[in-house]
């Protein structure tokens, strides 16, 4: 048997196979990787924070001014889009009714009636455009195109402005064509802006029809370039070099498919933007937290863990380190101790076991527990600083808009119901002059199918019973009161069941119910939460979900109060002091909806405002969102992937330190804590068996239970036996393949 070779030579042998087949911690395994992607996330919410607060510091109007009038202009363009389309379904229904008999002359003055829906009329050859029969102001022949539309409606500017014109074939030769004037519901507008809202047609002409134009004349092709038969809802701000500290805000929108575009001019005040030196600071202060953060993470696991690895691969391969780094925390010390029992370290001593076994260091949960303290401490300073600083003032344009937001969207839902009441009242007058009402159930099921604004539509008798009906079974529990118009039924809690009624000179009354989701449609288009409530200040309906005739609580209770004396209220603080954005209008257009005693109340949430103060809160508090988030990330990854299963490794090197090495451990993990754990393995083998075991590990291959073991050394045998050996083997081989053949 040759000797054992020198130590100096079996070190760095055992080294090399301890290496070959300890795991190779790479990302995201290895016990540095958190702590280093939670500094370099910091450095990037860092510069995030500084580039957002630098990017938002220029002069300018405020992006909440611009939206706040392009959301306007949408709403005007909404209502007259409402206005028009009831006046074209009106027209046709008309035409189509018409009876056969009926001379020319006499129906286009049923056409333009009193002149409230269409203003002028005629019917025309088609081909040579020779009035047949006129009604009413006329109709501008030479402004109509050279080919008139078969069926289409289209805007003219006239010299008295622009008008709509209709135009329906009636046979291949005759064509009726009817005009209307465009009209712009009232609205509140800042005369100390300059405001004003210009009607664009097709061909480019702008006429003013409300307010002020803030430029001269000459200038209005160029603001309004572009904005001609637009098909999207537009808003920008114009700098104009004369002006210092104000630019002119530009919005359009579309009125549906008729080619005719509203568009608004305002004059708004600069404000200063975002601070650069703040979010410099800000990121400064974040950095400054990070660092020790990272620091105490280092502190707490990585140096301890890498350096306890180093003298595990050290006692797992009999060498005796010269110098031993410090070890941090407890549980590190707890498996230090073990390796140094198992590998006889004569560097420790029975009397430094003890001193290590009653000294007190901290546990590596502490340690991380400490570390994030101290990376919490800048979220939660930066939250409580952004919430407690004062909320930007409301813009006096934003309060001004608001109002004429409640007024449009109080003008919306008036007129829709009013559309409804006019349905109705057309199905009580075809009623009358039909014998039997149930005749009318085709008419109810069409007129419930092409408006979608009834759930319920029906024919009651005198006595009360339904006798023609189209769509759900009616909800209305009280009473008509009264021969027309549109209630409210306070009966019925589940829902708000707001309906339109006629009761026809034979007793036969029409109702229709309205649908809720397709009033709450039009609310719900409104930017902000908009409730419609009763006289009783009892919520109807709320855009942001509701119980049926809950009591409206807070500032917009008074505003709601206020605007039912009449007109409309714009509140820019509570009654307490604070900066709010309320508006409130009464229900009170058209007259066939005031007897309701309604108002409408639309209430911004501040946080969704685009100002400059709120864009650099909003900001910072996005920041300390995303700090908190990386900062429970990656502890939590360094809790359960490191943090415990150094602690349960702790616990089996406290039973080795006690003596029990018939245990094996475990080595379950492809990291470091799964090297440690293979390192203490192989020390344990040696106390319990030899110092063969040194230099080898238990691979990381099956389950728990599948083991590797190191095979013992077969001794070196003489030449000769090797030879009688081989001989014997070879002569068993053939005789064990002639057996086979034969």
């Amino acid at each position: 048997m040759p000797s054992d070779p020198p130590q100096e030579q079996a070190v760095p042998w055992r080294r090399r196979a301890l290496d070959q087949q300890l795991p190779t911690a790479g990302f995201p395994a290895g016990s540095g990787k958190p702590s280093l992607l939670y500094f370099w996330a910091i450095m990037c919410l860092a510069a995030a924070i500084v580039l957002g607060f630098a990017i938002n510091n220029q002069r300018g109007v405020p992006p909440a001014v611009v939206d706040s009038q392009r959301d306007n202009v949408s709403k005007v363009a909404s209502s007259m889009r409402l206005t028009i389309n009831h006046y074209v379904e009106d027209l046709d229904q008309r035409i189509a009714a018409r009876p056969p008999t009926t001379p020319d002359p006499e129906f286009v003055k049923q056409v333009v009636g009193n002149g409230t829906e269409w203003t002028g009329a005629a019917i025309v050859e088609t081909a040579s455009r020779r009035p047949l029969a006129t009604a009413g102001s006329g109709v501008p022949m030479e402004l109509l195109p050279p080919a008139l539309p078969a069926k289409d409606t289209f805007p003219i500017t006239t010299p008295d402005g622009p008008a709509l014109v209709r135009s329906v074939a009636l046979d291949g030769s005759r064509t009726l064509l009817a005009t209307q004037p465009l009209d712009v519901d009232e609205l509140r507008l800042n005369p100390n802006a300059r405001q004003g809202i210009f009607v664009i047609t097709p061909d480019g002409k702008s006429t003013l029809m409300q307010g002020v134009s803030a430029v001269p004349d000459v200038h209005l092709p160029v603001v309004f370039q572009g904005l001609a038969q637009s098909q999207s809802t537009e808003g920008h701000p114009i700098r104009v070099t004369e002006w210092l500290n104000k630019q002119l805000v530009v919005s359009s929108a579309p009125v549906g498919e008729t080619g005719a575009t509203v568009a608004t001019l305002v004059v708004a005040e600069e404000t200063g933007g975002t601070s650069t030196l703040h979010g410099f600071l800000l990121g400064l202060t974040l950095l400054a937290m990070a660092v020790p953060s990272f620091l105490l993470m280092r502190l707490a696991m990585v140096r301890p863990v890498r350096s306890l690895l180093e003298r595990a691969k050290a006692d797992a391969c009999g060498e005796v380190l010269s110098k031993r780094h410090p070890l941090r925390n407890a549980e590190a010390h707890r498996i230090a101790r073990a390796l140094s029992l198992t590998s006889d370290d004569p560097s420790s001593g029975t009397g430094g076991r003890k001193r290590w076994r009653w000294r007190w260091r901290p546990t590596v949960n502490q340690g991380l527990a400490l570390a994030t303290v101290v990376a919490l401490l800048w979220p939660a300073a930066a939250v409580a600083y952004t919430l407690r600083s004062p909320e930007p003032p409301i813009p006096n344009q934003l309060v001004r808009d608001e109002e004429s937001r409640a007024e449009a969207a109080s003008n919306v839902m008036g007129k829709a119901l009013n559309n409804g009441l006019q349905t109705v009242t057309r199905i009580s007058q075809a009623s009358e002059a039909t014998p039997d009402p149930a005749q009318l159930a085709p008419q109810l099921k069409q007129e419930l199918a092409d408006k979608h604004r009834f759930r319920s539509l029906y024919l009651m008798d005198p006595s009360g019973s339904v006798v023609s009906a189209a769509g759900r079974e009616p909800l209305r529990k009280e009473p008509l009161h009264g021969e027309t118009g549109i209630d409210l039924d306070g009966e019925t809690a589940r829902v708000p069941l707001v309906y339109a009624f006629r009761v026809a000179p034979n007793g036969v009354a029409t109702v229709g119910e309205f649908d809720i989701d397709y009033l709450l449609e039009m609310i719900r288009a409104v930017d902000g939460q908009v409730r419609v409530v009763d006289e009783d200040l009892r919520t109807v309906f709320d855009s942001n979900g509701f119980r049926a005739f809950q009591q409206l609580e807070g500032t917009a209770r008074v505003a709601a109060s206020e605007a039912l004396k009449g007109g409309t209220v714009g509140m820019a603080k509570t009654p307490d002091g604070r900066p709010a954005l309320i508006a409130a209008a009464g229900l009170n257009k058209p007259n066939t909806v005031a007897p309701l005693k309604w108002s409408l109340v639309v209430e911004q949430d501040l946080a969704g405002l685009r100002l400059p103060q709120s864009d650099g809160r909003r900001w910072t508090l996005l920041v300390a969102g995303a700090t908190t988030g990386v900062v429970l990330l990656t502890q939590t990854w360094q809790y359960f992937v490191f943090a415990r299963p150094l602690r349960r490794l702790a616990v089996q090197a406290d039973r080795i330190s006690d003596g029990d090495v018939e245990e094996p451990i475990s080595p379950q993990r492809h990291d470091d804590i799964g090297a440690l754990a293979m390192c203490l393995e192989v020390c344990r083998q040696v106390r319990h068996t030899g110092s063969s075991r040194l230099g080898g590990a238990s691979r990381l291959r099956g389950t728990e239970e599948d083991r590797t073991v190191v095979l013992p050394e077969v001794p070196p045998q003489p030449e000769a036996g090797r030879a009688t050996l081989w001989l014997s083997e070879s002569s068993d081989t053939r005789a064990d393949d002639r057996d086979e053949r034969s």
